[in-house]
């Protein structure tokens, strides 16, 4: 499917109960919109392949301090990615607000949520695989269904005691992500260089 942002506007809003969530729209460019409540910002990108000039729709999560069109920010003096992907860093986010340890979330890193799994063997879910971006909105309508406020809580920069356990938790998972890399290395003879700046654990 080719994506403009106005089919993009119209897919959210059809797919996700924004007005339940407080979510109301705060930008809108030829590439993204992004949606703000009083907890954090959600943002919908339009990804182009620079082969095919199909597109593809993303969902990324951000605290109400998160800049418009950049992926990290100064934060306390350091840099920091300041939204969160959907397909991969909320996972992480999920695993902690189900009190998963840093440890056993490492272990499934390649395995669904339950979660997301059962939808994805479900006739509905099944059904949407054909139409990638009206799958995406579904599963992220499914997540705010099952967390709901304890999801979007995450992001609030009321909430630092959360935020500070958080970061410990991906601090602890992304530290035992460097250890197996170092190791894979090594064997192999190669000189490990971590391949984020800043580290992944980083965020803010």
């Amino acid at each position: 499917m080719r994506l403009d942002i106005a089919a993009v506007v119209n897919l959210v809003t059809h797919s996700l109960p924004l007005s339940q969530w407080g979510l109301a729209e705060s930008v809108k460019t030829d590439s993204y919109v992004i949606y703000n409540s009083q907890w954090c910002r959600v943002k919908f990108y339009i990804d182009i392949d620079g082969h095919t000039h199909w597109t593809s729709l993303w969902v990324y999560y951000g605290r109400l301090h998160a800049l418009d069109n950049e992926w990290t920010m100064k934060w306390k003096g350091r840099y920091h990615y300041c939204w969160h992907d959907s397909n991969s860093d909320l996972k992480e986010a999920l695993q902690f607000l189900d009190g998963v340890s840093p440890g056993t979330a490492y272990k499934t890193r390649w395995q669904r949520l339950p979660l997301l799994d059962e939808f994805h063997n479900s006739e509905s879910g099944k059904n949407l695989i054909r139409y990638p971006d009206e799958y995406t909105l579904q599963s992220q309508a499914l997540i705010w269904k099952h967390y709901g406020v304890h999801l979007f809580e995450l992001f609030d920069l009321r909430r630092p005691d959360l935020w500070e356990k958080y970061t410990d938790f991906l601090k602890e998972y992304y530290t035992l992500d460097e250890k197996e890399a170092r190791a894979a290395y090594k064997q192999k003879g190669i000189v490990w260089e971590p391949p984020f700046n800043p580290p992944r654990y980083k965020r803010c």
